[in-house]
């Protein structure tokens, strides 16, 4: 957006009484408005273009906080900053001026006997064929509220082409690309963005941080979920603090209405999924269910994974646009996929770190439970600190069942005693299974049980006394972990 007023034109008029103090390197910088702000921090406030008036009481002591203040003020793309020379402002340091050299910053003093609105105003007058300019961009934002985008991506691209501008909006929460736009956001930045927001406060549209040495700008807007706005100004932007409002405003009612749609989604999911798992559901019914998630019913797979990781997996899964039925069965988060978002999957388990086994490509979902069977055989064959995610093929050992008659056959055989029809043997069950995932820590398995260590001794005993195999063999102890595996499977 053109501007008629640079910093330089400002420092010429005499009836702006100011003068130049440092940063030189940037009078040619534009000014867009000028802003009074005594709030801490006012680059949270003021925005790209517009030009900082302070008596001082935003400005901190501190010679080193000053030239912090400096580069945030840079970094926020202001115009510069003019301090009232009225005595009210702390001694301006060395350290601040010379990081306003350093960063072509304008810093100035504006006479006492100059009130900021009068800076104000010639700031406005040189500037309404700007005014102007930005009515009729907002004109076109609204306008592309209403128009329907073919593309899921249709909607930020045609806001970054009426502003001149890259975009994207990111799920905070769960990292995923709920606004996908002209602006793409590797893992890494993703997770720098979670570290920005978790120093700010929730509700309020501002700015928060940037991201590749400043060159892109992180706005949290006023969401129901935690939303960053980022925004790829480069060359030519026609944003400034005022449109930037509307902006956000237009993006947090679209970003909260595709997360609406998609949380909905994973709820019906779900019941597709849990349906399918019981086997004596109207298939045909299921597969239609499934087709209006968005499945491809005739290529899918079943991903699976550690039941704890379920509401970040689902969440981040239905805000990715990734269609899905996810439910938890026996024990573990059962993913139903098209095959052709595997790969899309996959990057949202290793965004968050979490194991998961792959089942082979199946075209009925009559096969649901044979696939994620296989998936887990997948899972367990995955070590910790492994890759994120292992398909069937991929799985080259693994010591599980690998159907469900044989993992009954494996429970019946060796844990047979542990379960008898009154229960009396399910606490010492539950012992064998704890004190085998704690990779048999006494310390650890008393402590998750609740229980003392003279009674998990007992408890072990009684455990080698029914079952006739001692926990120090070797080849029993193998018995008992596979047993443990197939007891996954029930």
């Amino acid at each position: 957006m053109e501007q008629n007023l640079r910093v330089a034109d400002l420092l010429a008029m005499d009836a702006a009484g100011t003068r130049l103090i440092a940063g030189e390197g940037g009078i040619e910088r534009r000014v867009l408005w000028a802003h009074s702000c005594e709030m801490p921090e006012p680059y949270r406030w003021l925005g790209p273009n517009e030009l900082l008036m302070t008596v001082g009481l935003c400005i901190p002591a501190d010679g080193k906080e000053q030239a912090e203040l400096v580069r945030r003020l840079e970094h926020a793309g202001l115009a510069g900053m003019t301090v009232g020379d009225d005595q009210m402002a702390p001694e301006l340091r060395p350290e601040m001026l010379a990081e306003a050299d350093r960063l072509a910053f304008p810093l100035m003093i504006t006479h006492g006997t100059v009130p900021f609105a009068s800076i104000g105003r010639i700031v406005a007058a040189a500037n309404s064929t700007t005014q102007t300019q930005q009515v009729l961009t907002l004109s076109r934002l609204y306008q592309a509220v209403l128009e329907p985008h073919e593309d899921r991506e249709g909607f930020m691209r045609e806001l970054g082409r009426i502003f001149h501008v890259a975009l994207c909006a990111i799920d905070v929460t769960t990292g995923a690309t709920v606004l996908p736009g002209g602006l793409q956001v590797t893992p890494e930045e993703v997770r720098e963005l979670a570290a920005a927001f978790g120093r700010v406060a929730e509700g309020r549209s501002m700015r928060v941080g940037s991201l590749r040495h400043g060159t892109v700008s992180v706005w949290q807007v006023s969401t129901r979920r935690r939303t960053a706005l980022l925004v790829d100004e480069g060359q030519g932007s026609m944003l400034d603090s005022f449109t930037l409002v509307h902006l956000s405003r237009v993006v947090a009612m679209e970003a909260d209405r595709r997360a609406a749609v998609a949380l909905a989604a994973a709820g019906r999911g779900r019941q597709v999924l849990t349906d399918a798992y019981s086997g004596d559901a109207n298939f045909s019914r299921l597969e239609q269910d499934a087709a209006e998630l968005g499945l491809r019913v005739d290529d899918l797979v079943a991903a699976v994974m550690l039941p704890e990781n379920e509401q970040r997996i689902v969440e981040s899964l239905s805000l990715a646009n990734i269609a899905h039925a996810s439910a938890v069965r026996k024990g573990y988060l059962v993913s139903l996929l098209s095959a052709a978002d595997l790969d899309a999957a996959r990057s949202v388990f290793a965004l968050h770190g979490v194991r998961a086994g792959i089942s082979p490509r199946f075209s009925q979902l009559g096969e649901v439970r044979e696939a994620a069977l296989r998936a887990q055989w997948a899972h367990e064959s995955v070590r910790y600190g492994a890759e994120e995610a292992v398909t069937y093929d991929e799985a080259v050992f693994s010591i599980s069942p690998r159907s469900e008659s044989e993992a009954r056959e494996v429970i019946e055989h060796v844990l047979g005693p542990l379960r008898d029809g009154n229960g009396a043997g399910a606490p010492l069950l539950e012992t064998l299974c704890v004190y085998l995932d704690e990779d048999r820590n006494w310390a650890s398995t008393a402590q998750a049980l609740g229980i003392h260590r003279q009674t998990l001794a007992y408890r072990l005993a009684r455990i080698e006394k029914l079952t006739g195999r001692s926990l120090k063999s070797t080849r029993d102890l193998a018995e008992f972990w596979v047993a443990r595996i197939a007891l996954k499977q029930e």
